[in-house]
């Protein structure tokens, strides 16, 4: 039998291992490899057998992440100070929890992405309003005459 991350041959049938790669391995009463639960190179997928070969899938996306990403996007050509806050409060609710699924759930840089878009249209939102009251102030300080 050969490991299906390293190729190396593995002559023992009741392996877990592969002793090349360190790849774990579900091995079929037939004594083809089933399903890897683990490879090392590449922690963010996981691998399924398939007649032919084998496939590979990402990380499922936090929805929590997308939401923060779209809504950091979107307060850039709507309503900055309600999407930055929801882009901001749903990042950050991203960010907890995808470290609380131990690599299970991806989308961590959606997350920071969101936060930061977030946070810069807030600062953006504050400075506009407070030169816009300066503004006014000196408009009104100056008077008709």
């Amino acid at each position: 039998m050969r490991c299906p991350s390293c190729a190396g041959l593995i002559e023992e049938s009741d392996v877990q291992f592969c002793p090349f790669c360190g790849m774990q391995i579900r091995v079929s009463s037939a004594g083809k490899p089933t399903t890897p639960l683990f490879n090392p190179s590449f922690p963010g997928e996981t691998a399924s057998y398939v007649p032919g070969g084998y496939e590979t899938s990402a990380l499922p996306i936090s929805t929590a992440a997308t939401v923060s990403l779209v809504f950091g996007i979107l307060g850039w050509f709507t309503a900055p100070v309600i999407c930055s806050i929801i882009a901001i409060v749903a990042g950050h609710r991203a960010r907890r929890e995808i470290a609380a699924s131990n690599g299970r759930l991806g989308g961590s840089g959606r997350a920071r992405a969101g936060i930061t878009m977030g946070y810069i249209q807030l600062a953006l939102s504050a400075f506009l309003c407070i030169l816009a009251f300066v503004t006014l102030l000196a408009v009104g300080m100056a008077g008709p005459g």
